[in-house]
């Protein structure tokens, strides 16, 4: 079987999952429970969830598909964790610019931040993370377009051979259950001065 078509095979694989049609015996929560159940913030601060663009899946060059989505905002604008968890790993890489790869408590799910401005003061790797604490800001890193800042956002089924960067992606839009707000903060503005300090 050529990789074209097993990478199809596990793309309609997770899609069964994530349809709630549960492959695991003996009750367990389905992929889409489990997910639903770490009721994820947009990870972009004044960013409701019905704003979020549908370009996950968008065709990309070498008939590639776009396993993310692109949530555009102004340079500079707070980056927010999305989930409860911690840092895996802080990268540059030429395609993301810098990145964080986070996982969710239960490490079940990664979370991938691509072509970030800035990391904030004192993130790094094993960081501890709460829902809505600002990690970054919005940039244009990486081969992001400069003229169209904007977070390159992942969700990712944390596989079981310890290569959490290469799990299979999912759609986060379903599962964003609340608008990107900084945690402690009452404001927009007050969270980009946090972002500027970054």
């Amino acid at each position: 079987m050529n990789g074209r078509w097993s990478g199809w095979g596990s793309l309609a694989l997770v899609a069964f999952q994530v349809a709630g049609c549960s492959l695991l015996p003996g009750g367990e929560p389905t992929l889409d429970s489990a997910l639903r159940a770490r009721q994820l913030m947009v990870p972009v601060a004044g960013v409701s969830p019905d704003q979020v663009p549908d370009n996950f899946r968008a065709p990309r060059s070498g008939a590639r598909l776009h396993g993310a989505v692109d949530i555009p905002a102004p340079r500079g604008t707070p980056v927010l964790s999305a989930d409860d968890g911690r840092v895996l790993r802080l990268q540059r890489n030429r395609k993301g610019g810098l990145t964080i790869y986070a996982t969710d408590e239960s490490e079940h799910f990664i979370y991938y931040y691509a072509h970030l401005a800035a990391y904030c003061h004192g993130l790094a790797k094993d960081t501890r993370l709460v829902r809505g604490q600002v990690i970054g800001s919005v940039g244009t890193t990486g081969d992001a377009h400069r003229r169209e800042p904007h977070l390159h956002f992942q969700v990712m089924v944390r596989p079981s051979d310890g290569r959490w960067w290469s799990g299979d992606a999912i759609d986060p839009r379903p599962y964003f259950t609340s608008a990107g707000r900084a945690k402690g903060k009452r404001t927009t503005r007050a969270a980009r001065r946090d972002a500027r300090s970054c």
